[in-house]
């Protein structure tokens, strides 16, 4: 029995197959001309794609050309640079890496002074601000001091170096007759952790072995001269 729209035949006639050519062509032409991926944010251009959307990425990727990202890029997992890392200066905003130490220099200088007999005593001191931000500091102190002689006989004079309340090492002394001056030098370092903002002292500390050597004006003098380096 011919089927409708056969004419008789199992086969299309020419109109139909005309037709359905032309179907086919104008099918094609569409799928040509559509971006089947514009709902998600992706289009074609010469040499590649655009994505103008988010793209979730949950498997591996390899990247074998070069990639460059002009927006922001956000990393929660690990990262492993196995090649050179370039960073142009300033780039940094992250402080512990723009800024890992920030250095100082402090002086202080007393004139005038006494010395008695007993233990170090303190004559001079620097109160260091800590940076904030900052939990330790490597410091480098050094104390000098001229006295002169004046207690009526031959004695010793002692000066010490005291980083936040440490004093590392041997005090420096020097003996000297009556009326005769002594210039000591005592240098000490110490890596001071735990700060936490507030300040931390530095001090100098000197004693006689047994008389008392009076103020004389600039012939009894003290220096403290400190480097310290803050670190993170």
């Amino acid at each position: 029995m011919a089927q409708p729209g056969l004419a008789g035949s199992q086969f299309p006639s020419e109109d139909q197959m005309m037709r359905l050519i032309k179907d086919l062509q104008r099918d094609v032409q569409q799928l040509r001309s559509a971006n089947q991926l514009s709902p998600a944010g992706i289009r074609a251009v010469d040499g590649g794609i655009v994505v103008e959307g988010s793209m979730d990425v949950q498997g591996a990727e390899t990247v074998s050309g070069t990639l460059g990202v002009s927006g922001k890029a956000t990393f929660t997992g690990d990262m492993r640079v196995e090649g050179t890392l370039s960073l142009p200066n300033g780039i940094i905003d992250n402080a512990a890496l723009s800024d890992p130490i920030v250095p100082g220099a402090y002086h202080a200088d007393i004139q005038n002074i006494s010395i008695t007999g007993g233990p170090n005593v303190e004559k001079l001191r620097i109160d260091v601000p800590v940076p904030a931000g900052y939990t330790r500091a490597l410091v480098s102190l050094t104390a000098t001091m001229n006295m002169l002689n004046n207690s009526g006989a031959t004695d010793s004079a002692y000066l010490g170096a005291n980083i936040n309340g440490v004093s590392p090492g041997w005090s420096a002394n020097q003996t000297a007759a009556n009326g005769a001056e002594v210039a000591l030098s005592n240098t000490v370092t110490l890596l001071v952790e735990g700060l936490s903002g507030g300040t931390f002292p530095l001090t100098g500390k000197a004693s006689s072995d047994a008389g008392t050597w009076a103020a004389s004006g600039s012939s009894s003098v003290m220096n403290l001269n400190a480097t310290v380096l803050f670190l993170r």
